[in-house]
């Protein structure tokens, strides 16, 4: 490990600071996976010192519940394109999307449904953005439901003609 000289600094404004920080984290996911994460090798890996990087996240689970988060807001918008690309199937759509996802991205998904989720009561950002991707579950299964039901009773009617 070098020294902090061998630290390459990049200047960063300071809403975009916490950005750079989720973007490095989540390489370090992909990498080695959510134990790997610490906000040291975070801030090193993004170019700042481990104090800037305390100055937007006062813990490693708070870096991680925003990335967390981030993940979350991601799957949610694959999963309401699938919504809309497989009206024929949506089950089947939003199935392959989330299967697609936890593929694309093993490191981040391992996060998004670890022991963080546990206590994303403590993080409202992650709280919401996890529960985006739940409400848009339920709505699609549902509707699967519903589709279902419409298509007994169109049955039971045809049944009911034919007799």
């Amino acid at each position: 490990m070098g020294s902090v000289m061998d630290i390459p600094r990049r200047s960063y404004c300071h809403s975009s600071l916490p950005g750079a920080l989720c973007e490095a984290a989540r390489a370090i996911l992909e990498e080695s996976g959510p134990d790997a994460v610490g906000l040291r090798e975070t801030a090193r890996r993004a170019g700042v010192s481990p104090a800037a990087a305390y100055r937007y996240f006062v813990s490693k689970d708070d870096l991680l519940a925003s990335v967390a988060a981030e993940g979350f807001r991601e799957l949610a918008s694959a999963i309401a394109m699938a919504m809309l690309a497989t009206e024929s199937d949506p089950l089947g759509g939003v199935g392959l999307a989330y299967y697609d996802f936890a593929l694309q991205k093993r490191g981040l998904f391992r996060l998004m449904f670890g022991r963080i989720l546990v206590g994303r009561a403590k993080y409202p950002d992650l709280n919401e953005a996890a529960g985006a991707v739940f409400e848009l579950l339920q709505r699609v299964a549902v509707g699967v439901e519903e589709s279902h039901r419409e298509d007994n009773a169109a049955g039971g009617l045809a049944m009911a003609c034919l007799s």
